[in-house]
């Protein structure tokens, strides 16, 4: 991966026999979920993060959860390169506690760990005529204690529950819905942290979607995963050719010269 490189990042790897294809295919961020704070350690996890950074490429992990001392814990047990916090962080005023708590977390972990990168989501309304969603405060809270910004897709809802009826309640992600696209570009502008783009990134639109953005990289989840026989997401396992695809063009995005 050179300097000028569009990133391509690829989550729910959680074995080294998932990762492995997408290590040989070039992907440079690989990410794993750990899915519940009691039973946090998974010694399969623990080897894929192993394969993923002796390979060359970055092992990114996503707990469900930010408590510093078991955020600790996990970083301690898997040494990822990339620790990814993905709270559905909202701009209403009752939110603003919840702000001030992520903020010191985030510093903690960064003062325990200072080797290993910080990537703190960001979440971006569908469609949202040309605003940036409230979201330069937060931006301005984040921006010295992160290394990435993603932004990824939160699905509206009216009233002060929007985070709670997210498909992980609580948190960005997952929706396989693109996000605003002109508002990701607007953030992309304004910061100096890498952004990476997420929310329904697939073949058939990440081009286009780096050549709206320009962001530093995209990420794919839901759009990259099998599909059952009735058209269902298939959760926790890749489809292969989509992402072979999606690598083609993202490279051929960045051959136009479309990226960050």
């Amino acid at each position: 991966m050179t300097d000028q490189s569009i990133l391509i990042q690829i989550y729910e790897i959680q074995s080294p026999g998932a990762a492995e294809p997408l290590i040989a295919m070039g992907v440079d961020h690989i990410g794993s979920v750990i899915l519940d704070e009691q039973h946090w350690k998974n010694p399969e996890i623990k080897d894929t993060v192993r394969l993923v950074s002796e390979s060359g490429a970055r092992s990114s992990l996503l707990p469900l959860f930010s408590e510093v001392d078991a955020v600790s814990r996990v970083l301690d047990y898997y040494q990822p390169d990339i620790i990814h916090f993905c709270e559905s962080v909202l701009t209403q005023p009752d939110q603003l506690s919840l702000l001030d708590r992520l903020c010191k977390a985030q510093m903690k972990i960064k003062e325990r760990f200072p080797e290993i990168k910080i990537m703190r989501s960001l979440p971006v309304r569908p469609l949202e005529a040309g605003t940036t969603g409230g979201l330069s405060h937060i931006i301005s809270r984040f921006e010295i204690l992160s290394d990435y910004f993603l932004t990824d897709t939160v699905l509206p809802v009216s009233g002060q529950t929007e985070a709670d009826h997210q498909p992980v309640p609580g948190f960005v992600g997952i929706t396989g819905v693109p996000c605003d696209w002109d508002a990701v570009s607007r953030l992309v502008e304004i910061t100096n942290v890498p952004v990476i783009l997420a929310g329904g990134i697939s073949p058939d639109n990440v081009y286009e979607a780096i050549g709206r953005t320009h962001p530093a990289g995209v990420d794919s989840c839901t759009r990259t995963n099998r599909v059952d026989g009735r058209g269902g997401t298939v959760r926790f396992e890749k489809d292969y050719k989509k992402v072979k695809r999606l690598i083609e063009e993202v490279r051929r995005a960045e051959a136009d010269n479309l990226g960050g």
